[in-house]
């Protein structure tokens, strides 16, 4: 029993180097061999296909049927070019691998802009829109409170005045008098009414047309950005494929093991060994893998966050925007919830006269009262602002994450880049090797410290040239002597 955790460990150990030997190499195998190779370019692809199936799915918005159909149709091609072509595995392997550098930061970036920043601006603008209704819709309702409150009691006071003379008059005497008292309101408010609704009208416009060009934008953005990306990507990692193999002092600073091997060869036979490298030949030269960072990781992994940061800010800014608006539209709701309503009194002083047979007599004064009352903000009109942080700090939080993931791995990224373009090209990685050692050696030739003798006489020929009245005697003197 205790034999078989160390034997399976050992088993799959040698099945894994094993697949690894198959997949980055282009001899051929055995039947067994063949298997595993189709097996692991399986694999391979059916990643490859699941980022083609999500890309159809989210950003894209096909149908699943379709997006089944063109994954299902590109995993099959894939999978024989992989199995049939050593560079297309390379190219795969490298594509799956780059996706975490530059391109992968640039796709989460566009990510966030549009998750983020869209939805925000978006709902800055809802909110906008809705302070500007309820204004609308209090003004509307001031015309209503102007028409009906004050003319009505107005209209009451006039029917108590007609009641008044009626019961006053004499229907005896001189003649009979009748009062036959009607009134009819109307209020000219049409031209009022039609601002109102050309205003509203402009505004719904307005706001239509701007929330369609945000999402034009931001649809695109999502559809447009995927594509360009992943093109490339695909642009890139050629690139660097070709100048792997053709050009082997692209990018040759790292110090494999196959290069430690290749130096203790060379010292074997006789031949300049490279090792130990000297203080500032381990800051220029990375052994990999190594898990330290180095000053030059450092410096890339800044550079590889300016990005990151400035759109970061960005991001806050709009988001500090939306929530400050949130807050002033909720502010103000609140203390107009709490206004009271204005009481406006109307006070009718109406003298009393009784009139007998044409003669008037006076009885005095009626005081006649009415009020209304007058509500500075309508209820029903109040702003409702809406805050969609959740939407927006969710998804930007998962982005902004895998962002700080993407600048700690980014310099390792490369050096794994290396490890795997030398598995797949070993002979192009052993004169890359070859290079970058006579590099060094060159470099420490032309380092070399001087004799005594060669240092000072070119600090006496840097003399001569500063200083050249100091040694004027000394060569009239040789001139005389020639």
């Amino acid at each position: 029993m205790a034999r078989n955790p160390g034997h399976f460990k050992a088993t799959l150990k040698k099945t894994s180097s094993r697949i690894c030997s198959i997949y980055t190499t282009k001899s051929k195998t055995s039947r067994t061999g063949k298997l595993l190779l189709i097996i692991s370019c399986l694999v391979t692809s059916l990643i490859l296909a699941l980022l083609l199936f999500l890309a159809l799915i989210f950003p894209f918005k096909c149908g699943y049927t379709a997006s089944m159909a063109a994954t299902g149709a590109f995993w099959l091609c894939i999978t024989i070019a992989m199995c049939i072509s050593q560079r297309v595995r390379c190219f795969a392997t490298l594509f799956l691998m780059s996706i975490g550098l530059k391109q992968g930061k640039s796709l989460l970036i566009m990510a966030g802009t549009v998750a983020g920043l869209f939805l925000n601006i978006r709902n800055i603008l809802s909110n906008l829109k809705g302070l500007a209704k309820s204004m609308l819709c209090t003004v509307e309702a001031k015309l209503v409170s102007i028409n009906q409150p004050p003319l009505s009691n107005y209209i009451k006071m006039l029917k108590w005045v007609g009641q008044q003379l009626k019961n006053y008059l004499p229907s005896g005497g001189w003649g009979t008098y009748l009062v036959n008292f009607s009134t009819e309101t109307k209020v000219d408010s049409q031209n009022f009414t039609d601002k109102m609704a050309e205003a509203e009208r402009a505004l719904n416009q307005t706001a239509e047309s701007v929330l369609a060009v945000i999402d034009t934008v931001s649809s695109a953005g999502k559809t447009v950005s995927p594509v360009l990306g992943v093109v490339l990507l695909i642009i890139l990692t050629a690139l660097y494929l070709k100048s792997f193999r053709s050009d082997p002092e692209h990018n040759n600073t790292f110090i494999t093991r196959s290069f430690i091997k290749y130096d203790e060869n060379q010292r074997l036979q006789g031949k300049p060994s490279v090792f130990p490298l000297n203080k500032k030949e381990s800051k220029r030269y990375i052994t990999v893998p190594s898990a330290s960072f180095t000053r030059k990781e450092a410096i890339a992994m800044l550079k590889f966050s300016i990005p990151i940061i400035t759109h970061s800010l960005a991001w806050v800014f709009f988001v500090g925007v939306d929530a400050l608006l949130y807050w002033i539209i909720m502010t103000l709701r609140k203390h107009l919830e709490e206004l009271k309503p204005l009481h406006v009194p109307v006070g009718v002083n109406l003298k009393q006269d009784r009139i007998i047979l044409g003669v008037v007599q006076n009885e005095g004064r009626i005081n006649r009262n009415f009020s209304y009352d007058v509500h500075i903000f309508e209820n029903k009109c109040l702003p409702e602002p809406e805050l969609w942080l959740y939407k927006s700090l969710v998804p930007l939080s998962v982005i902004f994450g895998l962002l700080l993931l993407l600048v700690l791995v980014s310099s390792k990224m490369d050096q794994l880049r290396l490890l795997v373009s030398e598995q797949f090209f070993s002979d192009q990685a052993e004169e890359r090797i070859a290079v970058l050692h006579a590099k060094i050696l060159n470099r420490r030739a032309r380092r070399k410290v001087q004799t005594p003798q060669v240092a000072l006489k070119s600090f006496t020929t840097q003399l001569q040239f500063w200083f050249p009245i100091f040694f004027r005697h000394d060569q009239s003197h040789l001139e005389n002597m020639t």
